[in-house]
């Protein structure tokens, strides 16, 4: 064996074993007669561009593509798939939140807050502009959530690509002023979602046109989640309630509310069990905690009782959110389907 050979043999471990065995020898001939004539002594390698191709072609396959069908792999593709569904949405429902939140500061929906509208800058200013602007770039989400429903992905990866994208300056404008690291960690929820789409909605996935209606529950809880703010934000709102009013706390509480949700399912109606929703909510949960981890303590003076239950409440957040994620991590993964079996003689991969 070559020393190319056997450099193009290492790398194609990423792919599973059970597809190694039917498509080895023919892909390490196809990569050497690419190279024909190279010595030992020229110390080869794979080029870039065909590593790049195999890492790619190991996630398809894991992910029930490249004609691999397996049911194990078909339940990792699912479960990708229902990620960037979830993600997609609640990102709409944060830019539906934040359009509202918008329209309400300026008065074209109920009073203005004169003061909040201040904070902006003066009317007709460059810096008041870049704040509405900021404040509906989050509503560029709707676009590929609306390619989906459509059974359009390729559509909604580009969209949710330029709508991170967009939204990246203005949420680094906002946070940067905490800590950079802090702004950084907080894009890790919307970049999951475009890497679920990108890696989930691969060629050989399967075309699933959605109900039209799964439009209106980010819309109409963005909507409402303003009113509800306007209700409880207040001096004498109890302190344990703010560390959910946030985007990783309003997460967590989506997250934990759908584990609860899937339970039940779980529990009451065994036909209809599946491994993609509580693995794609403990990969869900990633993100949010730590982003949560991010935040807590943060500007906290310990000395006063608003500011130790407020941090306490965080921590709270975030211990469940941890011991679910966990949970469901494990529920998810005794409900896969068997690894496949390798035809000669290689360790089952998952």
């Amino acid at each position: 064996m070559s020393l190319l050979e056997d450099r193009y043999r290492s790398w194609l471990r990423l792919l599973p074993a059970s597809y190694r065995a039917e498509r080895e020898e023919e892909m390490i001939s196809v990569f050497l007669e690419g190279s024909p004539g190279v010595s030992d002594a020229d110390g080869p390698r794979p080029r870039w561009s065909e590593i790049a191709s195999v890492a790619v072609l190991a996630v398809r396959v894991r992910l029930g593509g490249a004609g691999h069908t397996v049911p194990r792999f078909l339940a990792w593709g699912e479960t990708i798939r229902l990620v960037a569904l979830l993600g997609v949405c609640f990102q709409a429902l944060l830019g539906a939140l934040a359009a509202t939140a918008t329209l309400r500061m300026y008065g074209v929906i109920g009073e203005a807050h004169p003061l909040l509208a201040q904070r902006a800058g003066p009317p007709g200013s460059l810096e008041r502009l870049v704040v509405i602007l900021g404040g509906f770039t989050g509503a560029l989400w709707f676009a590929p959530l609306v390619a989906l429903i459509a059974g359009r992905p390729r559509a909604a990866r580009a969209l949710a690509l330029l709508a991170f994208a967009l939204k990246l300056p203005f949420l680094l404008q906002e946070r940067v002023d905490v800590f950079l690291w802090s702004a950084l960690i907080g894009l890790l929820p919307s970049l999951v979602t475009v890497l679920a789409l990108w890696a989930g909605f691969h060629r050989d996935a399967r075309l699933v046109r959605r109900p039209a209606w799964l439009l209106l529950p980010p819309l109409a809880a963005g909507v409402a989640l303003v009113a509800l703010y306007d209700a409880i934000a207040s001096p004498t709102t109890a302190a344990w309630v703010w560390p959910w009013l946030d985007d990783p706390g309003l997460a967590s509480a989506l997250i934990l509310g759908a584990g609860v949700a899937y339970a039940c399912v779980h529990v009451y109606a065994p036909a209809r069990r599946t491994p993609s929703w509580p693995l794609a909510l403990a990969i869900l949960a990633l993100p949010v905690l730590c982003v949560r981890l991010a935040t807590m303590g943060y500007g906290v003076d310990f000395d006063d009782e608003v500011s130790r239950t407020i941090t306490l409440g965080m921590a709270g957040q975030t211990a469940l959110l941890l011991a679910f994620a966990a949970w469901s991590a494990v529920l998810g993964i005794r409900t896969l389907p068997a690894a496949p079996a390798p035809d000669r003689g290689e360790p089952a991969e998952g």
